[in-house]
């Protein structure tokens, strides 16, 4: 893409205060962005006016809350860059080294896609990388988020739709472990039966995307695998 492309950091928050300033720091000290958006997707906490005063741009998403994929689109909206870096709020350990590694393989043109893994220790991490990528820590094109159809943009579904840009074109990604980086699970911020309930819904609508019930064929996996680089 080269050293000109204009990146923005995009980060869809809901209910967030406990961590969003901290990302957003992360964000802002990216060598490669050039703004911070936060998009308050109805919290019910100050996670706008911290968001707002650790120095992002912050937009409040109007209409019904709590679809992350709405709250990314009005992210994207709001700026005119050529690349958007995503980033969740609710990271812990995340850095601006980590993004700046992120950035690298796209800035420097070896991947259209660009993604950090959580970190599960020595032992899980290279299946973690080599397993379809559902982490919202990713770098792509302006064109990419844009060429998910409107009707596709629906909660926590958006990561795999913008694999199925990436990967149905035969483009390139590039992923790595984020160290030391985690977040705060839905059981942390719900509850364990609550948090339970939360993610069991949430996997539910993704494997729900992939045929026969979907519409996302199984060989896009293949197509993903075959235009993957693993970064050290």
């Amino acid at each position: 893409m080269g050293d000109g492309t204009v990146i923005d950091v995009v980060i869809p928050a809901r209910n967030e205060a406990a961590t969003v300033v901290a990302n957003v720091a992360a964000a802002r000290g990216c060598r490669f962005s050039r703004q911070v958006v936060v998009v308050d997707d109805g919290s019910s906490d100050d996670t706008a006016e911290r968001a707002g005063a650790a120095g992002a741009r912050v937009l409040r998403r109007h209409g019904p809350s709590g679809s992350k994929a709405l709250a990314m689109a009005a992210g994207v909206a709001a700026t005119d860059a050529q690349a958007i870096l995503f980033v969740d709020a609710d990271c812990t350990g995340l850095t601006a080294d980590h993004l700046d590694d992120i950035c690298k393989p796209f800035v420097e043109g070896r991947a259209t896609m660009s993604i950090g893994m959580f970190d599960y220790g020595r032992f899980w991490n290279p299946v973690v990388l080599r397993c379809p990528p559902l982490s919202g820590e990713r770098i792509v094109p302006r064109w990419v988020f844009e060429a998910v159809p409107p009707d596709k943009l629906a909660g926590y579904t958006i990561e795999i739709r913008l694999n199925e840009v990436v990967c149905e074109r035969r483009l390139t990604t590039s992923v790595r472990t984020m160290a030391g980086v985690q977040h705060r699970t839905k059981r942390d911020k719900l509850g364990a039966r609550d948090g339970f309930l939360q993610t069991w819904s949430m996997y539910k609508a993704l494997f729900s995307q992939m045929r026969p019930v979907g519409d996302i064929r199984w060989r896009t996996y293949w197509f993903y695998l075959r235009g993957l680089t693993i970064e050290e």
